[in-house]
């Protein structure tokens, strides 16, 4: 009885800790838990935040390109957003989203095509309750905390150890652990709560994660919660639609013994979340969040496709190794053209009716106590 009571008492002073130095903020920070140093204030950060180990090379002109067309307010995008109603399902957004979405208003485009300002305005007092709540109770925070500290750590917004960015994303984290118990939490929460906090205000963050999760449309829940049917009806799915769309590829690899339908998948979520450049990785996130789940097969079809190159030189004593480490981090392609395959293999993909799984294949669980947007 009393080992017991000296291990509960130890787990709530262990709580107590953790919480104390994300209130704290940066005054808890060691230095071995600083992310790294810049070189400089302007000539180690790239547009995106990321702090690189040297100083950057000047941008090349397509870079510079990229960059201006990033930075420059849109008046055409700023009108679209003013009449949301008659944009929100036409091809021209579509259009405009495959282009690229100005980083200035990227978090305006997220907020409205996940509909957040609806639902977090019927549910004014939910995430301070469950924020609490989390603090108080989450079985999760020792795993959340170590998640964290170790979360898109090369972006200036999460280098400093319980930096405001940290704390903000310990919260949301929390607060969703709470609120929605049947997923809880899972690391892959941490960078996609990660990225939202990129370019929405916390609450916001935390109502577009809930949004994502609960959403039909995205169907992202199934590849979290236990009780979910995407990922196998993804996965079987899968098994049909890239050797189809990739023939001579997946040949090769089954010639030198690797199966690569059974992996792709998970990698294809590593990919949306860290595999890859985080310029490519927002505008894909940009296209998941618009079309939802009917874009995951073609993630994974244009991902074999940019890479067949390699595939088809590599033989079965290095292709494992290679496939573990380099599969989503040596794309090919330059953004546009990724974007620009991306969307000629959906439109193919959907004419084939090889965009989602087989009927029946998703669950989505809503938690009973919050109002979601379009619900009566």
């Amino acid at each position: 009885m009393e080992i017991a009571e000296d291990a509960d008492s130890l787990r709530a002073q262990e709580r107590e800790n953790i919480i104390m130095k994300y209130e704290k903020g940066h005054r808890a920070g060691l230095p071995e838990d600083m992310g790294p140093e810049p070189v400089g204030i302007y000539s180690s950060i790239d547009c995106f935040g990321i702090v690189h180990e040297t100083e950057l090379p000047p941008a090349t002109a397509r870079e510079v390109k990229q960059m201006r067309r990033e930075l420059t307010p849109k008046s055409k995008w700023m009108e679209m957003l003013g009449q949301w109603e008659t944009y929100k399902n036409s091809k021209k957004l579509i259009d405009r989203v495959y282009k690229g979405i100005p980083m200035n208003i990227r978090g305006q485009v997220w907020s409205v095509l996940l509909n957040i300002q609806e639902v977090k305005s019927k549910n004014p007092r939910t995430y301070k309750v469950m924020k609490e709540k989390g603090k108080r109770s989450s079985e999760h925070i020792h795993q959340i905390d170590l998640d964290v500290s170790r979360t898109l750590r090369t972006h200036i917004f999460f280098r400093d150890r319980y930096g405001a960015k940290q704390r903000e994303l310990f919260y949301i984290l929390l607060a969703y652990s709470e609120y929605n118990p049947e997923v809880g939490y899972c690391r892959d929460l941490s960078h996609i709560a990660a990225l939202f906090l990129l370019y929405l205000p916390e609450e916001d963050a935390f109502w577009a994660l809930v949004q994502l999760l609960a959403s039909e449309r995205h169907s992202l829940q199934g590849f979290h919660s236990p009780n979910g049917g995407t990922v196998q009806g993804l996965q079987d799915h899968q098994e049909h639609v890239v050797p189809t769309s990739q023939p001579k590829t997946m040949l090769h690899l089954d010639k030198e013994g690797l199966c690569a339908q059974g992996s792709s998948l998970g990698w294809l979520l590593q990919m949306l979340n860290n595999g890859i450049s985080l310029g490519l990785t927002l505008r894909l996130w940009d296209v998941y969040l618009l079309e939802g789940e009917q874009v995951l097969m073609p993630m994974t079809s244009i991902a074999f496709k940019v890479q067949r190159k390699r595939l088809m030189k590599t033989s079965r004593s290095g292709l494992w190794a290679w496939f573990r480490n380099q599969f989503f981090h040596t794309w090919e392609l330059d953004d546009d053209s990724v974007l620009k395959h991306l969307r000629a293999s959906t439109k193919k993909l959907t004419r084939k009716q090889g965009d989602l799984p087989p009927p029946g294949g998703l669950q989505c669980h809503v938690p009973s106590h919050v109002t979601l947007w379009g619900s009566q």
